[in-house]
């Protein structure tokens, strides 16, 4: 399942110690199920999210707790 999620590159940015990664170009179905996963979480930026945080909705979709 894994495969068939795009592999985001990270980045980092200015005053943020963690580094991030830019969701918005993912397809419309697999960013609906991330946005719904972002929920209740810490967010630094409104467009970006943190590495972290989208290597565990991979790792979610992976163990298909997250079905797409």
């Amino acid at each position: 399942m894994m495969n068939n999620i795009p592999k985001l590159e990270a980045f980092r940015l200015e005053g943020i110690p963690y580094p991030v990664v830019d969701p918005s170009t993912l397809p419309v179905e697999l960013l609906d199920a991330l946005n719904k996963y972002m929920i209740g979480k810490t967010v630094c930026h409104f467009i970006y999210i943190y590495l972290e945080d989208w290597q565990d909705f991979c790792c979610a979709v992976e163990r298909e707790d997250i079905e797409l």
